[in-house]
Order: structure tokens, then sequence, then C-alpha cells
């Protein structure tokens, strides 16, 4: 299972890198043409859009891992060990059953698209492309939340020491 995750990060973060590194090589020649010789891409606007939908739901995927969403910590900070332990199983368990959500709905809203074969207007993209990110990034999300629910209810079960998160 380690090994799985690691090699979903390391894909995950080499693309969301490549991502952001093309966009910003492609905003720049777009810019350095308008500005020398007034001269833009009709589907740039478009395409730039769709690019950061795909980095903000693969970096919402990311964040998981890392945790760096917003996240209320009163409650698991100042409660006993193993009471913090089972609300963050708790917590990290309703997260995830949430992407299964947005992963659902995600899977509904692009059916719904394809039926009735949206178009977008500069790039003549079928409409259900731009929205695969959302169902796609959030079986990653969920299951990164179901790993870190599994994590703390194990330590739960164990008994260990919960992690304070340290104050400066």
């Amino acid at each position: 299972m380690d090994d799985l995750i690691k090699k979903l990060n390391k894909f995950e973060e080499g693309l969301v890198g490549a991502a952001l590194l093309g966009l910003a090589i492609l905003t720049f020649i777009e810019t350095a043409l308008r500005y020398t010789i007034s001269y833009t891409f009709a589907w740039f606007g478009e395409f730039a859009n769709y690019t950061m939908i795909f980095c903000t739901y693969l970096g919402a995927a990311i964040g998981v891992k890392y945790g760096t969403h917003f996240s209320m910590e009163a409650l698991t900070e100042y409660a006993p060990d193993r009471v913090s332990h089972l609300l963050k199983t708790v917590a990290y368990a309703f997260s995830g059953t949430v992407c299964i959500l947005f992963l659902y709905y995600g899977i509904v809203h692009i059916l719904k698209l394809h039926e009735f074969e949206v178009k977008s207007s500069a790039m003549q993209l079928p409409m259900f492309i731009p929205y695969i990110p959302i169902p796609l990034f959030s079986i990653s999300m969920g299951f990164r939340f179901f790993v870190l629910s599994q994590k703390h209810f194990g330590s739960f079960l164990r008994r260990e020491p919960f992690q304070r998160v340290r104050r400066k």
C-alpha cells in the first residue's frame, strides 16, 4: 500500500508541476505576442481556465497529503490522545465520504454534458472534458482521506500519543 501511495504522490506532483510550468510558458508567449505584434490566441483564455481547474483539483488532492486544508484543531489539540485520534478518524472518514459524493455527482454532470453534446466556444472542446478532473481527483482525495482515517483509527486502537500541532 505504501508503494502505491508513493507512486501516486510522485505522479500527481509531477503532473501538477508540468501543467503549471506549461501554463506559465504559454502565458509568457501569449503576453509577448500580444505586446510585440498585437497577436493573441483565440483559444488561450479558455485553455488557461481549464488548466487552472485541473491544477486546482489536483492541488486539492495533494493538499490532503500535506495536511494543508483548512481545519479546526481546537478540539483535537486539547482533548486526550485517544479522543483526538477518534475525532480525526471521524473527520477524515466524513471528508472521504464527501469526496465520494463529489465523484458521484461529478460523473452525473459529465454524463449530462456528454449527452447534450455541449462544446466550448473557442476550442470547440466537448464540455465534459474540462469537468473530468472533478471526479478523477475526488477519487485521489477520498483515497487519501480514508487512508488518514484508517491511520488515526489504528493509532486510537494502539493507544499511541496524538501528534499536537506545534505553535511558534
